[in-house]
């Protein structure tokens, strides 16, 4: 049996997009009070992880330290705590609700969202980010 609801990513800007029923949550370590989106930390980068992003950032504005957050966000994946909340959002899906897993980074594509959203595809459900970015950007200096 396939999920009936659809899953979206989205980062806040995102939100304004959501014209239809939908669970909305949160997965980031801070806690923000957003009308309509509840808080589901356990599906965020664990503080050395979110740490490491942070000083890749830094360091290297062209994301050669991507792979091995990915890696690494990917193996947290299989942590109990994460693996419950990754076991509600696909009941959630089965149930019929769409879900729309939100957090704060502009660019999808170096994400810990997008990661969150690939790991139900080998599950039949293919995750629609609602702020994609389209055209890269030129860096001018």
């Amino acid at each position: 049996m396939l999920p009936s609801g659809k899953l979206y990513t989205s980062n806040l800007n995102g939100l304004k997009k959501i014209n239809f029923e939908a669970k909305k949550l949160m997965i980031t370590r801070a806690e923000m009070a957003i009308e309509d989106v509840a808080m589901c930390q356990a599906l965020a980068p664990s503080q050395e992880l979110f740490q490491f992003s942070l000083d890749g950032r830094k360091e290297d504005a062209d994301f050669a330290w991507w792979p091995k957050y990915e890696e690494r966000f990917v193996a947290e994946l299989q942590f109990d705590r994460k693996l419950e909340a990754l076991r509600q959002v696909y009941r959630m899906l089965l149930e019929g609700s769409h879900v729309v897993l939100v957090c704060f980074c502009h660019d999808h594509r170096y994400c810990h969202r997008r990661l969150v959203g690939e790991f139900f595809e080998p599950y039949g459900v293919k995750a629609e980010e609602l702020n994609p970015i389209l055209i890269e950007q030129m860096k001018l200096f």
